[in-house]
């Protein structure tokens, strides 16, 4: 009976050391599942903030790489464009010590000297008489003034020329030239530009002596001094064939205007 008691509690016995290492089992199990879990969500805690830093010190050094590229890229441009406006500037300024300012100088002080040059040209003293030679003589009738002729002179030259004086004009079997009217005697000698004209008007009489027809008008120019014909003289043929004049035939000095010359 002792026996069965005394093995009866060490079954007891047995059962409690069994239910206390169970419980004990247990505790340590659920304790392992914490740790576990805990060690589970430890490195996705622990590691996560790690991974993402390495992650996020490439992605930094990409995102600064990429800005340092875009900045220095920026500078580039930057640098280049403020150069390209420096040489635009330097190739503008006369005194620009690049070869495209030099070019710039030199065009423009070589456009400066052929414009000061063609002006000294044109406004320099003209002592060039017009003549038959440099110029085209044109001989025309009118229908007023009656009795009238128009000599008509265009400057064909590529210089100025001074139409001076009157024209020397002739007729057939005429021994002078026909007299001037001093009265058209204008305050300034005509000059041509080329393609310019001057007009000289021819009275052909009607009521003086020795009147008689011509079937040819000749025309020539004095020069600067009047001593003489120069330039050649310039054989017309008469308006529709021929014209009527007589001793008080007489031609006016040269004319810039048309309505100038036929006033005489």
């Amino acid at each position: 009976m002792r026996t069965f008691t005394r093995t009866r509690s060490l079954r007891t016995l047995a059962a409690a050391l069994v239910a206390a290492g169970a419980l004990s089992l247990t505790a340590c199990s659920g304790e392992g599942s914490g740790v576990g879990e805990a060690k589970d969500a430890g490195p996705a805690t622990a590691v996560s903030p790690a991974s993402q830093k390495e992650k996020a010190k490439p992605a930094e050094e990409s995102t600064k790489g990429d800005g340092g590229d875009t900045a220095g890229t920026s500078g580039s441009s930057g640098t280049s464009a403020q150069g390209s406006s420096g040489s635009d500037s330097g190739a503008a300024s006369a005194g620009g010590t690049t070869s495209g300012g030099g070019s710039a100088k030199s065009s423009a002080g070589a456009a400066a000297g052929g414009a000061q040059a063609g002006q000294g040209a044109k406004k320099g003293p003209v002592d060039t008489a017009c003549t038959a030679s440099n110029s085209k003589v044109q001989v025309s009738s009118v229908s007023r003034p009656i009795n009238h002729l128009l000599i008509t002179l265009t400057n064909t030259s590529g210089a100025t020329c001074n139409a001076y004086y009157a024209p020397y004009v002739g007729f057939d079997g005429d021994q002078a030239a026909t007299q001037r009217i001093e009265e058209s005697k204008p305050q300034a000698v005509v000059t041509l530009a080329p393609g310019e004209h001057a007009y000289a008007s021819v009275a052909l009489g009607g009521d003086g002596d020795h009147a008689r027809t011509s079937r040819k008008v000749t025309v020539s120019m004095p020069g600067r001094d009047d001593a003489g014909t120069v330039g050649g003289t310039a054989t017309l043929k008469a308006p529709g064939g021929k014209v009527y004049l007589d001793d008080n035939a007489a031609v006016s000095y040269w004319q810039n205007e048309m309505s100038d010359a036929l006033t005489w």
